[in-house]
């Protein structure tokens, strides 16, 4: 294992992004765990019992050299305020893009800051057909992928085509938690116009870009 090789996982604590972790190991990677909070403190219970945290600690178990020992634990609701709750009056707002953009603002910010060129996402093909992952569907993946090639990051899906049941076989093959546990968004169950996903990333974008060139490490 090349520890220069390093990949940033976005970490829910969830199936999926539990198995990109092993998919990206198996692809020779090691991998730094990146959990994003989007307003309100991550869920720890006393002896660290949050999803993050017990799938962290079933993975290390498996692959011990492979994975970065300290999760990384990051968030700022600046971004989801100027692009969601300041928004609402002014246009329709999708809020898993928002999310979305939120989550990796901060990915990518600490990529910058730490030399890192992968990023890896656990946008899956099954949740990806429903709307209220709208942000998970191939198309947005792409539009995604576009705009980290901007800042020399490559961005992997490694089961953004595998169905519910692969997932799950990817994590029982070595013994890890197939069951869902991972904490939900505050915006989660707020609905939306999916007509208008499309029109809403384009809105939303400039003030993505915007955020992330003033935040990184050569404007601090």
């Amino acid at each position: 294992m090349d520890p220069s090789k390093k990949v940033l996982v976005l970490f829910s604590g969830g199936r999926d992004s539990s198995s990109v972790v092993i998919e990206m190991v198996r692809a020779g990677y090691y991998v730094k765990l990146f959990t994003y909070q989007g307003g309100l403190p991550e869920l720890v219970g006393p002896r660290g019992d949050s999803a993050p945290d017990i799938r962290h600690m079933e993975l290390m178990k498996v692959f011990p050299k492979n994975i970065d020992v300290e999760r990384i634990i990051t968030g700022n609701a600046y971004l989801l305020r100027k692009l969601a709750i300041e928004k609402t009056n002014s246009m329709h707002v999708v809020y898993p893009i928002a999310i979305a953009l939120g989550i990796h603002a901060g990915a990518i910010l600490y990529c910058l800051e730490n030399g890192i060129h992968d990023i890896a996402c656990g946008y899956s093909g099954y949740q990806g057909k429903e709307d209220r992952y709208i942000e998970q569907r191939e198309d947005f993946f792409d539009r995604m992928k576009v705009f980290l090639k901007d800042y020399d990051i490559e961005y992997h899906a490694p089961i953004i085509k595998k169905s519910k049941n692969e997932v799950m076989d990817i994590l029982e093959r070595y013994g890890v938690s197939s069951n869902s546990l991972e904490n939900k968004a505050i915006w989660g169950g707020i609905p939306f116009d999916i007509d208008k996903a499309e029109e809403y990333w384009e809105k939303a974008l400039p003030v993505f870009r915007e955020y992330i060139e003033y935040m990184r490490p050569s404007h601090k």
